[in-house]
This record gives structure tokens, C-alpha cells and sequence, in this order.
């Protein structure tokens, strides 16, 4: 499983970025509710078979509810708030639920609505070293590490047995939407599930 991250910071998503995402093999995308008009967007592709959409940097229940409302297929939160995976839980919408510690993320597993633990900032933990060390206690749990994630490094946690990863920074940019990068961004999509499938 790979996550495309949209996190823009001065302008609503462009329709060709979603589509620049997909044609490249990534069909997840997370619109983070920090985007401008990210609602709008997620209520836009709610129903394209192509895309499964999803909201990110959930962090309350009035911004579950909106997303939820939206037509968000899945939530990523960047930490453990009760009243997000709760009202997750009565919509039937997956979590992926933000956690650093190994307590955060064994805490963050436990409720029902957490299908996988997005393990962040994984970057500036150790990334895929810090994978492997935590694995060892917690073989049991889906992770899927963000921050920092690349099509480099992307084969090395596939390696270590993680469900999936989550790649913002390396795949969009606002400096690659304002200059309509469309098949930039597609060929970084390729590169990342490349190295993601290489050991399928």
C-alpha cells in the first residue's frame, strides 16, 4: 500500500495533480485538511473509481466529521485523538493513526477503527533502522512509515515487512504544482512504486 501525500500550502489541488498521482500507480491519495479547500476536493473524487480518497492531519472530531461528510474513504491523523477514531469507528471510514513511541503505537493499534499505524516522523527517527527496532517487539502491527520516505529508501521498508509507506515531500511539492509538473510527479509516482513492488 502507498499513500500519496498532498499538502499544499498557498492554493487549492489541481485536478491534474490527482490524476498525475494515479497515472503513475499510486491510487491512494490523502488530501490534508490543511490544503486549501480540501473538503472540495475530497468531495470531488469521493466517488472516482480510479482514486481512493482519503483525509489527512485529522486531528479533531469537527475535522472527522467534515471529512467524513466529504466522503473521505479513509483518515490519517498525525497523533491518537480519541474522538476522531471514534467517530471513524460509527462511519465505518479506516484509520491510519499517527504514532512515534512504540506505547503510542501499540495504543494506537488497539482501537477497532486503526487498520495500520503511520509511523512519523520516521525520518528523523533513524527511518528504516528504526523500523527494524521497533518490528521486533511489534511484529504483530501494520506499519506504515512517513516522513522522509522516497523511492530509495521506500524497497527498504517494504524489506522490513511494513504494510505500506506514506511519501509527501519527495513526490509533491508547490513549487512542482505551480509550474504544472504533471509528468514529473507521475514519473516520481512510478519510481516510488517501483522500488515499493521490487520485493513483492
Amino acid at each position: 500500500m502507498i499513500i500519496a501525500i498532498i499538502r499544499l500550502h498557498s492554493q487549492p489541488v489541481p485536478t491534474e495533480l490527482v490524476r498525475a498521482i494515479a497515472a503513475g500507480g499510486i491510487g491512494m491519495v490523502e488530501v490534508t485538511l490543511t490544503t486549501p479547500r480540501a473538503l472540495e476536493t475530497i468531495a470531488q473524487f469521493a466517488d472516482d473509481p480510479e482514486i481512493t480518497i482519503g483525509a489527512g492531519t485529522v486531528r479533531d472530531g469537527a475535522g472527522a466529521r467534515a471529512a467524513a461528510a466529504a466522503g473521505a474513504k479513509f483518515f490519517v491523523t498525525p497523533t491518537i485523538d480519541a474522538d476522531v477514531l471514534d467517530i471513524a469507528l460509527d462511519a465505518g471510514i479506516d484509520v491510519y493513526c499517527g504514532a512515534m513511541t512504540p506505547t503510542e503505537i501499540e495504543t494506537a493499534y488497539r482501537h477497532p477503527a486503526v487498520q495500520g499505524v503511520k509511523v512519523f516522523p520516521v525520518g528523523a527517527l533513524g527511518g528504516p533502522q528504526y523500523i527494524k527496532a521497533i518490528r521486533e517487539p511489534l511484529n504483530d502491527i501494520p506499519l506504515i512509515p512517513t516522513g522522509g520516505v522516497d523511492a530509495v529508501n521506500a524497497v527498504a521498508y517494504r524489506r522490513l515487512g511494513c504494510a505500506g509507506i506514506g511519501v509527501g515531500g519527495s513526490l509533491v511539492s508547490d513549487n512542482l504544482v505551480n509550474s504544472c509538473g504533471w509528468a514529473e510527479i507521475t514519473a516520481r509516482a512510478t519510481d516510488i512504486v517501483t522500488s515499493w513492488e521490487r520485493e513483492k
